[in-house]
């Protein structure tokens, strides 16, 4: 009985343990769960960083090319502006010299009037007179086209200058641009980088519940075993505990069986007077004892 009573207080213990690793074993599924939700929305994070990390680094590309462009275009311009004003320079020398348009246009009335009014002028005077009239004409004609590409050279100057202008801001917008991205994209960089640190540690805490899950289920495993085990040997025990209960009340049986043949014996033998049932006992094959 006493064996029988720790088998049963065994069973009772280990009964118990399955059912709290039982419990425990729900609080890792439903912990391993919240973990997969959070792995798989921290990764759907970090996927559209990703994408964002592309959009800004090829906004960044495209920035530097339209930058290096915008450079050559004003290096060009530049240089133009440069050679322009170069040439401005020079053509007003020419257009300042020592002689101006009208007093130029004044000689030539002068000597056209000369050539009129002057008498028995010699062939090589009156050519000299024409020759100097021809000469002051080109020179007017050359100034009077000096001027006008002056006029052309100083709207192109403007020109350029307001296109350097232009140019220098928008150099300096996409700079500007540039320099904000660039900042944003090591923004970018830091939270991929936290992203990446917080998927590996959720990563690991699902392999140690997994583990400890696993060991939990080979515990359970061996507790289901033993409890098998103990209810085998508990189950043979109370057998044979029958077997002796029976055994035991057959003997009490039969001893009483025979007490009461041997006083039915001694009537018989003292010739006292005894009933059909003590008669029955008496003659009667123990069929209690022979089953």
């Amino acid at each position: 009985m006493v064996q029988l009573g720790t088998l049963r207080e065994e069973l009772q213990n280990l009964t118990l343990k399955r059912e709290e690793l039982y419990a425990t074993l729900q609080k890792i599924r439903v912990e391993l769960e919240t973990k997969r939700n959070e792995l798989k929305k921290k990764r759907e994070e970090l996927n559209n960083l990703r994408n964002k990390l592309n959009e800004v680094r090829n906004e960044i590309k495209n920035i530097k090319n339209e930058l290096k462009t915008l450079k050559e275009v004003f290096r060009n311009t530049l240089n133009n502006y440069k050679e322009i004003s170069t040439n401005l320079r020079a053509l007003n020398k020419v257009r300042g010299g020592n002689i101006s348009i009208d007093e130029m246009r004044q000689r030539i009335e002068e000597l056209e009037w000369k050539l009129i009014t002057t008498p028995n002028l010699s062939p090589e005077e009156e050519k000299k007179i024409v020759n100097e009239i021809s000469r002051l004409e080109q020179q007017i004609k050359a100034i009077l086209s000096q001027h006008a590409k002056f006029g052309e050279m100083l709207e192109k100057y403007e020109e350029l200058r307001k296109s350097l202008n232009e140019l220098r801001s928008q150099i300096n917008e996409k700079r500007s641009r540039l320099a904000a991205l660039i900042q944003q994209l090591q923004a970018l960089k830091e939270q991929r980088d936290k992203l990446k640190n917080e998927i590996a540690t959720i990563i690991e805490d699902i392999k140690k519940l997994k583990t400890k899950r696993d060991e939990i289920k080979n515990e359970v495993t061996a507790i289901r075993a033993s409890i098998n085990e103990k209810k085998q040997q508990y189950q043979k025990m109370l057998s044979e505990l029958r077997r002796i209960r029976e055994e035991r009340r057959r003997g009490e049986v039969q001893a009483f069986i025979e007490e009461k043949k041997k006083r039915v014996m001694e009537k018989l033998a003292k010739g006292e007077r005894i009933t059909l049932y003590e008669l029955y006992l008496a003659y009667k094959d123990d069929e209690t004892g022979g089953k």
